[in-house]
């Protein structure tokens, strides 16, 4: 008899695992006529050019639609319904844990006929008042790290200063120790694409190695500074929702020389 009421209170638990803090994206919007007037009925799809993942939703009696739990990247978006023009977005380009609002104007014609809208999408989220800062996959490939952890790019967001390892630990395996917004460096959280990854030896990221996960593994990520929403509770400082690289449809790989050599270092102002 208690394992009939075990079993699925087991089960029931396992489902709050998704509700925690995600990496993945959203878009909503309104879909409208061109006289402003609400459309109901439209078909708006996303469509990944990498991986051909779709995403498909229909607006409701207001016009509204919502496409979520999208993997970061490039997308196609696509809304049409009888009587209008397809409108299609080709380059809409979504980050970690990005809130994209994203409104359609569909005009009169024939449906053979494309709307085609170039440009890139807005980056300002007016869905939400938090304050974070995306570092993106660009400029963890192109700037300068000394030992290639892909944390100190933290330090160039506003409000994120360096804070000293407590225990003399290796900057270079474990990461800096961050400062958010002037809280303890133990106050902050790190997410490796949606899972905890803190090291509370000294308040850094850290893995199942004791170290920060490798630089070319890193797609992008994502400092939550304030303000931001309940599903990235847990602490009182900044999170770092960090997502790593994953597949697509094609073959594609890299590799690196990582060499030091203190022939090669500045002096010091105590070198002779």
């Amino acid at each position: 008899m208690v394992t009939r009421f075990i079993l699925p209170l087991l089960f029931v638990t396992a489902l709050v695992t998704p509700a925690a803090a995600q990496t993945s994206a959203t878009v909503a919007g309104t879909v409208h006529d061109p006289s402003g007037a609400v459309l109901p009925g439209v078909t708006v799809t996303a469509k990944s050019g990498a991986t051909g993942l779709t995403r498909t939703a229909v607006t409701g009696p207001e016009g509204r639609y919502v496409l979520a739990q999208l993997p970061p990247g490039e997308y196609e978006l696509r809304a049409e319904i009888a009587g209008f023009k397809p409108h299609v977005r080709p380059d809409v380009g979504l980050a970690v844990a990005q809130s994209l609002t994203l409104n359609i104007t569909l005009q009169v014609g024939d449906v053979a006929i494309v709307d085609v809208v170039t440009g890139k999408t807005p980056l300002v989220n007016t869905g939400s008042s938090e304050l974070s800062y995306l570092v993106t996959s660009g400029q963890i490939e192109q700037i300068p790290l000394n030992g290639r952890n892909y944390t100190d790019l933290a330090l160039l967001q506003p409000g994120v200063n360096a804070f000293p390892h407590r225990d003399g630990g290796s900057v270079v395996a474990h990461g800096l120790g961050m400062s958010i917004n002037g809280q303890d460096p133990r106050s902050n959280v790190y997410l490796l694409d949606g899972t905890l990854q803190n090291d509370f030896t000294n308040g850094p990221a850290g893995s199942a190695a004791g170290t920060a996960l490798g630089l070319d593994t890193i797609r992008e990520f994502r400092v939550e500074a304030n303000a931001y929403s309940a599903e990235f509770g847990r602490s009182s400082g900044g999170q770092v929702n960090v997502l790593t690289k994953s597949g697509t449809n094609r073959f594609a790989g890299n590799a690196f020389e990582f060499h030091r050599n203190e022939a090669f270092d500045a002096r010091n102002f105590f070198d002779v």
